[in-house]
């Protein structure tokens, strides 16, 4: 016969941690309060609802492009890589490395390219349209700026590479807190290849 004592006692153990480490914080804070470790509410800020925007102030790896205090791992560019430069309600410029298995290589009729570094929840998304539009999007932790708009230069787009720089505006800005701020741009470089 099992003895059923253990599940219920793990569960048991469980429970008190998870009520251990719990908390809860204030729902609304004022302007510049501390919302989360590395996000402050912008001042003067508003979401579409009317209350605070928050903004995320860059970590190591925002200002150094990968974890670790800036550094990436080993072969983190060995197919390519992309560099960003994001400006607008929120700053943050940074290299990700391209994901092969992630991506798809359909020349200009239509493409799909992402680059991002192992262990960090950052993702650059370019997409090229059978009409040969160029979208660029960026998400992460601490804001995402999606769907933006690009013109390019350099660009060469193949079956089975491709690079070329980019400059898009974004209409909007969705923050860590879920508000979304008009406006942001992207310019950057890429080169990427199976």
């Amino acid at each position: 016969m099992r003895d059923r004592r253990m599940p219920l006692a793990a569960s048991a153990v469980a429970m008190l941690l998870v009520a251990a480490c719990g908390g809860s914080a204030s729902p609304t804070q004022p302007a510049g309060a501390t919302t989360a470790p590395g996000v402050t509410t912008a001042p003067g800020a508003t979401s579409a609802d009317g209350g605070a925007a928050t903004q995320a102030a860059p970590t190591d790896q925002q200002a150094g492009g990968g974890g670790g205090g800036g550094s990436k791992p080993p072969g983190w560019d060995q197919f390519g890589k992309v560099h960003v430069d994001m400006a607008g309600p929120v700053s943050k410029s940074a290299d990700y490395g391209f994901v092969p298995a992630g991506s798809l290589f359909g020349g200009s009729q239509g493409s799909s390219l992402n680059f991002t570094i192992d262990g960090s929840n950052e993702v650059v998304s370019i997409l090229i349209a059978a009409d040969g539009k160029v979208i660029v999007s960026y998400g992460g932790e601490d804001f995402s700026m999606p769907g933006a708009t690009c013109t390019t230069s350099n660009w060469n787009i193949g079956v089975t590479s491709g690079s070329g720089s980019f400059d898009c505006t974004a209409t909007i800005t969705i923050l860590a807190s879920g508000a979304s701020v008009q406006g942001g741009t992207m310019r950057g470089t890429f080169d990427a290849h199976g």
